[in-house]
């Protein structure tokens, strides 16, 4: 099993004014990091807004992105509280030639025993032959990858890592270590060289899909970690998600339109970022 490695873009998906899925627009992101230097892109994750699509949608998106040509190293959220649409999902990376899938908690079943929710996560790695990684994010999903769980889901060989979402320090420390056998994924790109001086074999960060060299080169040591801080900061102080869209939109990718219930930047907001970021 060949385990992800290097620093990958969660991209957003992108929607036309219709909000229809834009596979264009996709297509040329892809295209546009591979260029740039990038290792690999996640899709439909966080960043991809997963939730706000049918299953069929989804579908759609995961087998476009295969379909771009980019060279990217490709990893695919699988994120459902259904487990038959996850296993759907799995279905589809391994038929698109996906090399791992990024496989969130079942998030609405915030009271579920942690026993139930190692066993969702035990059929999922049941269910496929590819990498899975287990993705903390407790601040949206209310699940965390705690240790009780993980001792229950015990060994397995799809078990690749974790991606660590949580921004935390401590969680950092924590997950770094039960994974230093494995894939451990930082998804904060205040910690990009924290996790590879850790021994972390990647990232996946907000930040790759706008400025894809910096966390490169942030990655490989030939970049200072505080550049990359500012990029951050200021996506965060916009917003991660309707930043980076904004910066899409603007770089002529696509229209990048959200569905409700989320929103868009306001088009003056959205020029002080670009100022902002061409100031960096």
């Amino acid at each position: 099993m060949q385990q992800p490695r290097g620093a990958f873009a969660p991209v957003p998906t992108p929607l036309g004014d219709d909000l229809l899925f834009d596979p264009a627009a996709q297509a040329a992101h892809l295209r546009w990091l591979a260029s740039e230097g990038l290792d690999g892109a996640l899709v439909l994750g966080t960043n991809g807004e997963f939730p706000s699509f049918s299953l069929d949608e989804r579908r759609v998106v995961a087998e476009s992105a295969a379909a771009a040509g980019s060279g990217l190293q490709l990893m695919l959220g699988v994120g459902s509280c259904a487990l038959p649409e996850v296993v759907a999902m799995l279905g589809v990376a391994a038929d698109c030639g996906y090399g791992s899938v990024l496989c969130p908690p079942p998030f609405y079943f915030r009271s579920a025993p942690v026993a139930g929710v190692a066993a969702f996560f035990r059929e999922v790695l049941d269910r496929t032959a590819l990498p899975v990684l287990l993705y903390h994010i407790p601040q949206v999903t209310g699940v965390p990858i705690s240790d009780d769980l993980l001792d229950l889901i015990g060994h397995h060989d799809r078990l690749a890592g974790v991606k660590d979402s949580s921004g935390d320090r401590d969680e950092f420390t924590r997950l770094a270590e039960r994974f230093s056998d494995g894939a451990y994924f930082v998804g904060n790109d205040h910690l990009v060289r924290d996790c590879i001086e850790a021994g972390g074999p990647g990232s996946i960060t907000a930040a790759a899909s706008v400025s894809p060299r910096l966390v490169r080169a942030v990655q490989a040591g030939e970049a200072e970690q505080g550049a990359l801080d500012q990029v951050r900061d200021l996506l965060e102080e916009f917003g991660l998600g309707p930043s980076v869209k904004a910066f899409l939109k603007r770089m002529g990718f696509g229209e990048y339109a959200t569905r409700p219930p989320l929103g868009e930047l306001e088009p003056d907001r959205a020029n002080e970022l670009w100022d902002r970021f061409n100031r960096l």
